[in-house]
């Protein structure tokens, strides 16, 4: 089955400007143009582009996952190295999440703070509290 660019935009949730980019910058290897120049996309094209996409998305740098692309193109020989990249995004993407984690706690403390406050059962007080002073002396 073939898919035009809009229809694999659609598929993959990843606008067309994201996936003429990709695609331009040697991060797409099998996408294939038809009589126009148009791209042609098919089944894998799409995995690879929900590849990419989520690379980019968990932070991992377009150089590195060109360097991942080329590795996948290059065979089995290649899986020792692919699996450590894999590894090292598992790891920062855990960490991530870890720190999204920590700010919807705060942020669903705030959220039952005001609705205490909305119902007249709890004073509004303005100061931060130790957990908010916590996560932002780590990140910042």
């Amino acid at each position: 089955m073939s898919y035009t660019i809009r229809e694999v935009s659609q598929k993959v949730n990843v606008s067309t400007y994201s996936i003429r980019y990709y695609d331009d910058h040697g991060l797409l290897p099998t996408i294939k143009r038809d009589e126009n120049n148009n791209r042609v996309f098919d089944d894998v094209d799409l995995e690879w582009i929900e590849v990419v996409a989520c690379l980019r998305a968990t932070g991992m740098s377009l150089a590195k996952i060109k360097h991942y692309v080329e590795l996948c193109l290059k065979g089995k020989e290649t899986v020792r190295e692919r699996y450590r990249i894999m590894i090292e995004q598992q790891r920062e993407t855990m960490a991530q999440a870890e720190k999204i984690q920590a700010h919807l706690r705060l942020i669903t403390k705030k959220v039952d703070h005001y609705a205490n406050v909305l119902l007249d059962q709890k004073p509004d007080t303005l100061m931060p509290s130790k957990e908010l002073k916590k996560i932002y002396a780590q990140d910042y």
